[in-house]
């Protein structure tokens, strides 16, 4: 165990080092700064996970300094976070490794950011909810580029279709395992049998009451 030296706003941060090449930062407080922020980028680049969970007090700028340093992340957790503009939102297409992806709540998150993270091709899960300015574009463009997927969560996505369900389908259809629809009013209802010849391997399907 190690501690990140010198600065108030990250003395309780806990740092793992699970290899030679390979560190795991646990979540961090929620206080941290994009100064905190940066200083994890510099010391860690083999960074392969990381929970930035309510650090509601980061910019674009302290998220770019993970984003262009930490190109090893295989998971990155934003949740509750909704300050992020939607240029850096598309930088984390710089991760080629990233498996796991959360952005609930990134309402500047636009299809056009999207379609730049559906470059992740490794992506393996992937929550959107209250993505809230997200389309049938960017579902479908995550569709077409993230073909392992098999985890989407697009709830509360109101400007999604079936278009979108259709393109899952056809690039994801034998990987999704659950898929979250709920408040998506544009998606039709549907039942097991339908849904399983959609996704044959689907275990949970949540859909708008």
């Amino acid at each position: 165990m190690q501690q990140m030296p010198g600065f108030a706003d990250m003395i309780h941060i806990n740092i793992s080092l699970v290899a030679a090449s390979a560190a795991v930062v646990y979540p961090l407080p929620t206080n941290i700064s994009d100064r905190g922020l940066q200083l994890v980028a510099e010391h860690y680049p083999e960074l392969e996970f990381l929970n930035l969970t309510r650090c509601v007090k980061l910019t674009d700028y302290g998220l770019q300094q993970i984003l262009m340093k930490c190109s090893s992340l295989r998971s990155l957790n934003l949740y509750a976070l909704s300050s992020f503009s939607n240029e850096t939102y598309k930088k984390i297409s710089l991760l080629s490794y990233l498996e796991f992806l959360d952005l609930c709540g990134a309402q500047n998150l636009l299809d056009d950011g999207l379609a730049c993270i559906a470059k992740c091709k490794r992506l393996v899960s992937l929550n959107l909810t209250w993505c809230t300015s997200i389309t049938d574009v960017g579902v479908i463009a995550t569709a077409e580029g993230c073909t392992s997927l098999e985890f989407l969560s697009l709830f509360g996505i109101v400007r999604v279709t079936d278009k979108c369900l259709e393109a899952l389908s056809r690039s994801c259809s034998h990987k999704i395992t659950t898929l979250d629809v709920n408040g998506c009013i544009g998606i039709k209802r549907r039942s097991r049998d339908e849904l399983l010849q959609l996704f044959p391997n689907l275990k949970c399907f949540k859909v708008h009451s």
